[in-house]
């Protein structure tokens, strides 16, 4: 599972990749783990995207066993158990980080 994490702001985000050791998303989609770290990321780094210095993006992270625990009505929301192959976490911009890999069933 690869988890990438536009909230540059977080205690766990390192180069838009989740770091933490679980994640638990909420019935409103809202990933648990987010710890907001006063001095870290940027607001917006949308704009860095296309431009001559575009943010680092860390390595893909296969965590067959990564315990994610999904309590929304979704697509892909086994038994409380996330089966995507991957989930993404929503830019800093958006003051909740929500999961945006959500498909409605």
């Amino acid at each position: 599972m690869d988890l990438r994490c536009r909230k540059t702001n977080c205690k766990y985000n390192k180069d838009l990749t989740c770091c933490a050791e679980k994640i638990t998303i909420s019935k409103k989609l809202e990933c648990l783990e987010y710890q907001n770290e006063k001095g870290k990321g940027t607001k917006d780094f949308s704009s860095l995207i296309f431009s001559e210095n575009p943010p680092k993006v860390a390595d893909y992270r296969h965590l067959k066993d990564m315990c994610l625990t999904c309590n929304a009505n979704c697509l892909f929301n086994k038994d409380n158990r996330c089966f995507s192959n991957g989930i993404t976490v929503n830019a800093a911009l958006s003051n909740e980080p929500k999961c945006m890999t959500y498909l409605k069933p």
